[in-house]
Order: structure tokens, then sequence, then C-alpha cells
């Protein structure tokens, strides 16, 4: 299944690169155990002394009770949605999650341009259709094929 994948993935990747970031190269496997071996008030003054960015949400789960997840993560060096998702672990890199956070948005940047682009290309094959078009589409096709039957 899925969470075994990402299980397995993870594990390989921290024997490659013991969880360091490859962007910043923050030890984010070091703060997570520095972070985990604290008390909750500790925790907030050694985060923000890292430089490191809390996220906006989860926070007081995150700094209850910290788990690895929260600080590294395995990156896509090509990503999913560019074509990356059946390479192999030399597809992978440690990126800690705010890098990966930036990473993301500069992805989530890319894709937007692109279907924008795709868009103002005019009405032809490269145009994505909506949902609700591409449904009505499928019934105009099912009523055409019932009267070439009759």
């Amino acid at each position: 299944g899925n969470m075994f994948s990402s299980t397995k993935i993870r594990s390989s990747l921290f024997e490659l690169e013991r969880g360091v970031c490859q962007l910043c190269k923050i030890d984010a496997h070091a703060l997570y155990c520095r972070i985990k071996s604290l008390q909750p008030a500790e925790r907030l003054n050694t985060l923000l002394n890292a430089n490191w960015k809390l996220p906006s949400t989860k926070r007081d789960r995150f700094l209850q009770d910290p788990e690895e997840h929260d600080f590294w993560q395995a990156d896509h060096i090509t990503a999913v949605a560019e074509g990356g998702g059946g390479s192999g672990m030399d597809n992978f890199r440690t990126l800690c999650t705010p890098c990966h956070r930036i990473e993301t948005s500069k992805l989530h940047q890319r894709l937007k341009s692109k279907r924008l682009k795709e868009g103002s290309e005019g009405s032809g094959s490269g145009k994505q259709l909506d949902i609700m078009s591409a449904f009505s589409k499928v019934k105009e096709d099912k009523k055409k094929k019932k009267r070439k039957r009759k």
C-alpha cells in the first residue's frame, strides 16, 4: 500500500542522507531528536533559535507531540505532477519541512502558469475541460451511440 511505500522510501532516504536537508543543509533529524528530548515549554524557543518556521496549522500538536515527519520530507526532485512519479530512489532528496514548503509552492506556481498558458492557446487540444463539460460530453457521446444503433 501507499503508506508502506512512503515509509520504505523515507527509510531508504534516511540511510542515504541521514535527515539532512539537501538545500539548506540543516540536520532536520538532529533537530527533531533535540526537540523531542525537550519539555513542550522549551520547544518553541529552541525552534525559533534554529530559525525554524513553524507551521501555521497543527502548531499545538507540533509543540506538544513532535514527530519526525514534521521535520523532514522525502521530496521528489522531479515532481510527480511533472512526470517524476515512476522514478526510483535517485529522484528523491531529503528536504527540511520549511524548504519542502517553499519547493511545493514553486511547483504550484509552475503548474498554475502551465495551465494558464495552455488555456490561453485557444480552444485547441491543449485546453483542459472543466469537470461539468467533461461529463456532459460523455452523455452526448452515449446518446450518439444509442442513435447509431437504432
